[in-house]
């Protein structure tokens, strides 16, 4: 049974990079292609917001660094503030197992090695950069310091889930599978209605991640969002439903564990970002159902962005 679910296991994971490998690449977004990411070219060609993250995160004067970094060296010592994001180049090593796989004493070996070099989204990691620079200064008091950052990391969702619903869901899910993303998407039609509905939908999408990371009962935030938004009640049901699915150990343990171990470093770098910035911090309210300011925030990033 085992040597069946191995074969298995390595028969997807090619068919996932032969399905990858087969989406052609356009020669005009080469000058925006990061040397050896997996299916950079592929992605850059696919989804303009994906081309739009690269652009910003340039434009500040952020760059990439090709260095061998393992998924717990990049979640521990990458700075989120440090406009320098390391990466493995890896997508020589992906095609080469490819097509000799055969050659390989333990092929899923090989895939797990590959995966644990390999599970970090330069799509999300370079919109943290970019979303720093299009909020308001940061609020100096803990708690408030807190919902600021989990306001902030809602907004960097969000923008994996919209990469998602660009990719269309089979495509998303492949790309989701082989690491070079965080969230699949598809599944939810909005995108094809109108950008002024899809925009209310990423907005429901928005509130009800905030409130997931704040850790509001999961019962209670279908509820909230409908007060917060009335009059949708299918759309508010289908985005609550996607942002519970974000991993309950990050919302519940990694979250929470960053924000008391590197709070204070935060505060000092995200102070430097805004030094000189003439806007008021950004204070979210105590009241989770009184959000307001914030959807005129998120509509500037969405601006940005193009969505």
């Amino acid at each position: 049974m085992k040597s069946s679910e191995n074969q298995n296991e390595l028969k997807n994971f090619l068919q996932d990079v032969q399905f990858l490998c087969a989406i052609p690449g356009s020669k005009k977004f080469v000058k925006l292609q990061l040397p050896d990411y997996p299916f950079d070219l592929q992605l850059l060609s696919q989804s303009p917001l994906y081309r739009q993250s690269r652009k910003l995160y340039l434009d500040l004067g952020g760059v990439f660094s090709a260095r061998v970094s393992s998924t717990m060296r990049s979640l521990s010592a990458q700075d989120l503030f440090k406009d320098e994001i390391e990466y493995t180049p890896s997508y020589a090593e992906i095609l080469w197992f490819k097509d000799h796989h055969f050659e390989v004493v333990d092929p899923l070996n090989e895939i797990e090695a590959l995966s644990r070099f390999n599970e970090i989204s330069l799509f999300h990691e370079q919109n943290h950069r970019v979303i720093w620079r299009l909020l308001p200064p940061p609020p100096t008091e803990e708690r408030d310091l807190s919902r600021y950052l989990n306001f902030a990391e809602s907004l960097v969702v969000i923008l994996d889930l919209a990469l998602g619903d660009q990719l269309g869901r089979k495509s998303s899910s492949i790309f989701e599978r082989i690491k070079v993303i965080y969230r699949s998407g598809g599944q939810h039609r909005w995108l094809a209605e109108s950008k002024k509905v899809y925009r209310q939908y990423l907005f429901s999408l928005l509130c009800s991640t905030y409130y997931v990371l704040e850790m509001t009962r999961p019962e209670d935030i279908l509820p909230a969002i409908d007060y917060v938004f009335p009059g949708q009640k299918k759309m508010n049901r289908q985005a609550v439903q996607r942002s519970l699915e974000i991993s309950e150990l990050f919302t519940r343990i990694t979250n929470p564990q960053w924000q008391e171990r590197f709070s204070k470093q935060a505060l000092t770098k995200l102070q430097k970002l805004h030094q000189g910035s003439e806007e008021a911090p950004l204070y979210l309210p105590e009241d989770p159902l009184d959000l307001e300011e914030e959807f005129t925030i998120a509509s500037r990033v969405f601006d940005f962005y193009g969505l």
